[in-house]
This record gives structure tokens, sequence and C-alpha cells, in this order.
């Protein structure tokens, strides 16, 4: 664990030199600088803004895109929420929780058709095939990580009490080494993101994962996205297209080309892992879901996303779909 805690801390501080250098290296009086959060660390979800940055579809668009590093979800949304940055990777609980507490964010393009979390688990241990199998199992997941809360209400709808598993609160980066030692028994683990270091990390051991992913049963709601606030949507509508449309490209780009994404990510974060990273734009690419309909917010969609999270959360304030989503900026992508 001491040495995962000194790993998290170099990749911490390497990608913040990395925003650093690019501030300096790219600035250009012809450009309008804004900023990325990409809600985590560098990580194979990003491809597409690396992408666009490398093929230069931001600065054809007179964008000169910085990105930096986030420490979830929640506090990236509310940090662009006080002005911190103009755009961040954002999943629609992020946006209600921001507006139930007086902020004014929204999503602007969806990246992930579903919502990429569920459980891992030790396959040579666990035979899980459905929810109720869950039933017995300790899972971890981080303090403020959505698991605490979805999971229970995911549960629930699918028929089952919410007390048939004991959640724990871990710090995420020893979650997976929890179960591959079986402390506990499962884990939160996220399409294009932890699934591929659990499954890395499993092999090593001898081991294979499992998952039981949330939207195979009964969960039909959005993941991360891109997300603004409304002051830059109102104030400056064409930086906002100009980078709704420069991202979707590049996500389009890599779609077709991860080969090549992957080698544009490691050339800006080279201390990442080459398979993990390959593994997690794979994922990325597959739940962007159809060509067609990349970046796609459906408005009955986003609307059962807001009834299930306000359910989950508890969230009184009367919101609406409009209130946490707009298309206006797809329908020239």
């Amino acid at each position: 664990m001491r040495r995962t805690s000194i790993v998290f801390l170099c990749i911490s501080m390497f990608s913040f030199l990395v925003a650093c250098s690019d501030k300096s290296s790219t600035e250009s009086a012809d450009l309008e600088t804004v900023t990325f959060n990409m809600s985590w660390l560098p990580q194979g979800s990003m491809a597409g803004i690396v992408v666009a940055i490398e093929n230069g579809y931001y600065a054809e668009r007179g964008l000169d895109v910085r990105l930096t590093r986030g420490f979830g979800g929640i506090r990236t949304v509310n940090e662009l929420d006080q002005g911190m940055f103009e755009f961040g990777y954002a999943d629609p609980l992020a946006v209600i929780l921001n507006r139930r507490n007086g902020g004014a964010t929204r999503m602007i393009g969806a990246i992930n058709q579903n919502w990429p979390a569920g459980i891992c688990y030790i396959k040579e241990r666990h035979q899980i095939s459905t929810p109720a199998d869950l039933a017995g199992m300790s899972i971890g997941g981080g303090q403020n990580s959505p698991m605490q809360v979805i999971l229970p209400a995911w549960l629930k709808r699918n028929g089952l009490s919410s007390d048939i598993v004991t959640l724990m609160q871990l710090d995420p980066a020893v979650i997976s080494t929890s179960v591959i030692e079986a402390q506990i028994d499962g884990g939160e683990c996220w399409l294009g993101n932890s699934l591929a270091i659990y499954q890395k990390r499993a092999k090593e051991a001898g081991l294979s994962i499992g998952v039981l992913l949330y939207s195979d049963f009964n969960l039909d709601i959005y993941g991360s996205g891109l997300a603004t606030t409304d002051a830059l949507i109102n104030e400056q509508p064409a930086i906002v297209a100009a980078f709704v449309d420069a991202t979707y490209q590049g996500y389009g780009y890599a779609r077709g080309h991860q080969g090549e994404a992957l080698e544009m990510m490691l050339r800006h974060f080279p201390i990442l892992d080459r398979s993990v990273t390959a593994q997690q734009i794979s994922e990325t690419v597959e739940l962007m879901g159809p060509v067609d309909g990349v970046g796609s917010l459906d408005g009955t969609k986003v609307a059962n996303t807001l009834s299930f999270l306000s359910q989950a959360y508890a969230v009184e304030k009367a919101m609406t779909a409009d209130d946490i989503y707009t298309t206006q900026f797809l329908n020239s992508k």
C-alpha cells in the first residue's frame, strides 16, 4: 500500500508539471486559452481530448486547451462552478448536486452513454451473474464515491434489500489490492478507468476478475461527459461551441485510430502504463455508443438519469432535465 501511495503521488506531481509545461510551451496570443479538468489523473478516457490537442483541432477553432488533473467528479464540478477552469469531465450526478446547492453548471455533451461502473470480484472466489448473487459480500468504495449511495438504490431498483451487502469506505488507491488480497469480497470499478487496473493486478497474482455492471440490470442512465457553466454558455457561446466541436472530432478520430490515440496519450503522459491505457481507450470507445450518436443527449434518458439520481441522493430541489443539460452545442459537431 505504501508503494501504491508513492506511485499515486508521483503521478499527481507529474500531471501538475505537465499542465504547467503545456502552459508555457503552447501559449499563443492568437488563441483563447481554456482549461479542461480531467476529473482525475490522466487515463485512457481522456484520449479524445489529447487527440484534439495533438491534431490541432482546438487550435483550428482558436482555442489553446490546457489539461489539469482533478480530484473526483463532484469536486471538479464545484470548482468549475467557482470559475477555476472553463470545462470539465463530469457526470450528471455532480451537476445535479451542484445545482441543488445553488450552483450553475450544466452538461453540454455525453462521452459515456451508460453509467460505466460496476462491482469487481475474483472469479475464483465468487460466482456472480445477477445482483442477488452479491448477498453477503463486503464491497469497498471510496468515501465520497457515488457507489456508497448508488449501489443501495440500484439494489432496491432490482427488488433487493440494500443491506444484503456490507459497504466499506476505503482509499481509492487500495481498493483493487484489497479485493485481490481477499481483504474485501468486491470493489467498485469503472470502465475506461479502474477495470483495466484490476485485471492487470489480478493477472499478476494468478487470478481473474469478474465484473457485474449496473447498466446490465435495470439502470439506463448517462455517465460522464462534458460540462461547463451557465455563465460561459450565455456569455461566450462561441467558445463552448468550438470546444465541443473539436472535442468530438478528437473522440471520433480516437475511435478509428486507437493505436495512434494511445501513442499520443503516452507522449503527453509518459508515466502511463501502455496496456492499461490501451484498454481504457477501447472501453471508452464502447461507452461512446454508435458513431452517429457520439455526444448525443436524449431528453428522456436525461430525465430518467435525473429521476434516479435525485431519488438516490434525496434531492428535494425541483429540477427538470433542461436544468442539467443542453444540446445546443451538439447540432454542429
